[in-house]
């Protein structure tokens, strides 16, 4: 017996373009919410335990195959690149969700650059990329 998927119809509209307009925190909600949905969905999970975004990935399930349909989702939805190894070296949605925020901002973001914490204005610190000096 097929049941519907009710996550179907609740996927968020991500638009790269709105996104570039939003500020910082606006761009990483709608990410990490686009993020949690995907995952939910992927790992098909009940309503009483849908995604964190604050737990890490392979704490919640994510494993190679799972991070690799999630980098092309992404790669399509938000017209960014984002290396595999970054992606599985981020800890959480919300992790992953300020690097492709900071990367909508600007693409030439790379995934060999060094690792910096960044603090939201609501004071959470998420893990980013930033652009070596000199550069």
């Amino acid at each position: 017996m097929a049941t519907s998927d009710p996550l179907a119809h609740e996927a968020p509209d991500l638009d790269p373009e709105t996104l570039r307009t939003a500020s910082i925190d606006e761009r990483i909600d709608s990410i990490e919410e686009f993020l949690c949905h995907e995952l939910d969905r992927a790992l098909d999970l009940p309503p009483d335990s849908r995604c964190d975004p604050r737990r890490p990935f392979h704490a919640q399930g994510v494993g190679s195959m799972t991070a690799l349909r999630l980098k092309k989702q992404l790669e399509s939805v938000l017209c960014i690149e984002i290396e595999i190894v970054q992606l599985l070296r981020s800890q959480s949605p919300a992790e992953l969700a300020a690097l492709c925020a900071l990367r909508i901002e600007d693409p030439t973001l790379s995934g060999k650059d060094s690792p910096k914490t960044v603090s939201r204005s609501c004071g959470s610190s998420v893990c980013s990329d930033e652009r070596p000096s000199g550069e």
